[in-house]
């Protein structure tokens, strides 16, 4: 719930706010809005048709994710080629930095889901990997509800919440639980994700990236 608060509120000003007069924006940005609370009531309601017992209503419902996910990803990677567009007009590397981050976010929603999915069988894995979906979206939202408090704190906040939650569950299973860290889903997830900050900190600066982005915008 917390976390579709906090989406919910960096979004309120640019789209949420206009309710129900949302007739000057484009199809895209109501079916990504769609995708986007669609996957959030899929995380409400799914864990607690597992604690009701009711597997097989979770399961069923569960693949509505199928259509959900593939609608995100194909959504951010459209909205952000459209603000890539926009932002190549005043700034190229800002441009760079922002189609990289569409390109890593989208990447690695289809990589965490595919994980999960493999892996319905293993709650733990399972879990894991939902819940680092889940991290994935949260971030254009906290982010821009964290730069409307104090411009530029979003991409810090978006690039070191995904750590401290992973690692925060390490150490919890860890103590409670005795689960080894090296056997640990969520330490695969730091991984990734540790490794997504060390590419974004270096391939948008490359002439390989601009040359990439140049010839996908012609």
């Amino acid at each position: 719930m917390l976390i579709i608060l906090i989406s919910l509120a960096g979004f309120y000003t640019s789209y949420i706010s206009h309710l129900p007069n949302f007739s000057h924006f484009p199809l895209l940005i109501h079916l990504h809005f769609i995708g986007f609370v669609g996957w959030f009531v899929l995380l409400i309601i799914q864990p607690i048709l597992i604690a009701k017992g009711k597997r097989r209503l979770h399961r069923s419902l569960g693949k509505t994710a199928y259509v959900l996910i593939p609608l995100l990803i194909i959504s951010i990677l459209l909205l952000v080629l459209q603000q890539t567009e926009r932002e190549f007009e005043y700034s190229i590397q800002k441009a760079l930095m922002t189609s990289f981050i569409g390109f890593i976010d989208a990447l690695s929603l289809g990589v965490y889901f595919t994980i999960a999915m493999m892996n319905s069988r293993n709650q733990r894995w399972h879990v894991a990997f939902i819940i680092a979906c889940s991290l994935v979206i949260l971030n254009p939202g906290m982010s821009r509800l964290l730069n409307q408090i104090h411009p530029g704190s979003g991409l810090l906040a978006a690039s070191l919440l995904p750590i401290l939650v992973s690692f925060s569950i390490l150490i919890f299973e860890k103590i409670n639980y005795q689960k080894p860290i090296l056997k640990s889903p969520y330490l695969l997830f730091l991984g990734c994700w540790i490794a997504e900050i060390l590419l974004l900190m270096i391939i948008p600066r490359t002439d390989f990236w601009k040359n990439f982005v140049l010839a996908i915008l012609q």
